[in-house]
């Protein structure tokens, strides 16, 4: 009796862990094909932000004004973001890093700096900046987004005393799953214009750098790997990566330079050999879906 009811026991861990992680492929082709179509461009010409497409904070107040403690901070890190420090001249965006002590609904912060927050939702796509970095400890400028489901897709976030380090990641904060990368290359991110890309359609999400893959996560994961690297995986049983984005996610494009502290991840506060001023700049930041 002992046996059978450990047995029940057993399958039935099993059938719940099928129903919740698990999925059969029925097979096919699961890669997304046709033409790319622009749907959204900033190229940052004229004189000042649009401010129609961007806000210059992080508008997670009920009414998506900067009115909250974190809408300008993004917790503890050590900035304050300010408009000032957001300025588009010569046909590019120069978020900019400011040592000067700053002031926000009583936090005090020992450095201001810039940020965009697309006021605009985006689903299924490619995604693309063109930017050059900063170089030195305490510059963490980072690429991303963040969507309504709790997803977030980080296609780049930079510690620029390594600046020839990126790191890649999708987290879910609703169930607060991760899966992420880091990359050692032999580009130095603060010589040059680089253009970082992600292409995120029901099966994958992709990273490029400079027209190159260089990371894919898949939705479906062999049961003995991590990531399907076929269009035509064979049918069967699969996992799925529990931080891959939900159907019907919609996220907001973010591109910030982030100052560090002693309590933050990939830099620390900057020391006395860093330049400041200094600037993330941004030549573009576009949008595409399938035809």
């Amino acid at each position: 009796m002992k046996a059978i009811i450990f047995l029940v026991f057993i399958i039935g861990i099993h059938l719940q862990t099928f129903s919740q992680r698990d999925t059969l492929f029925p097979g096919g082709s699961i890669c997304s094909s046709g033409d790319w179509q622009l749907v959204f461009a900033d190229e940052f010409n004229g004189n000042k932000l649009d401010i129609t497409k961007w806000s210059t904070w992080y508008p997670y107040t009920d009414d998506g004004s900067d009115k909250c403690e974190f809408c300008r901070t993004h917790g503890e890190e050590g900035q304050v973001y300010m408009d000032s420090n957001v300025v588009v001249s010569d046909s590019t965006l120069k978020l900019i890093a400011r040592r000067q002590d700053v002031q926000w609904y009583g936090l005090k912060r020992p450095f201001s700096s810039g940020m965009i927050h697309s006021r605009q939702l985006f689903g299924l796509g490619r995604y693309e900046m063109r930017c050059k970095l900063p170089y030195g400890m305490g510059f963490w400028p980072a690429f991303w987004m963040f969507g309504t489901k709790a997803v977030e897709i980080d296609v780049f976030e930079i510690g620029c005393q390594e600046s020839r380090r990126q790191h890649m990641g999708i987290i879910s904060w609703k169930n607060h799953k991760t899966f992420d990368k880091r990359r050692n290359g032999r580009t130095d991110f603060s010589k040059d214009f680089h253009i970082f890309a992600m292409e995120w359609d029901p099966h994958f999400v992709r990273f490029f750098l400079d027209g190159k893959e260089v990371w894919k996560v898949s939705l479906m994961q062999p049961l003995r790997g991590k990531v399907i690297r076929r269009c035509n995986p064979r049918k069967g049983k699969y996992r799925l990566q529990p931080a891959f984005p939900s159907d019907g996610e919609r996220v907001n494009i973010i591109a910030n330079l982030a100052i560090g502290n002693e309590k933050t991840p990939f830099t620390k506060a900057p020391t006395a050999a860093t330049v400041l001023p200094n600037q993330m700049e941004v030549d573009w930041i576009r949008v595409y879906k399938r035809k």
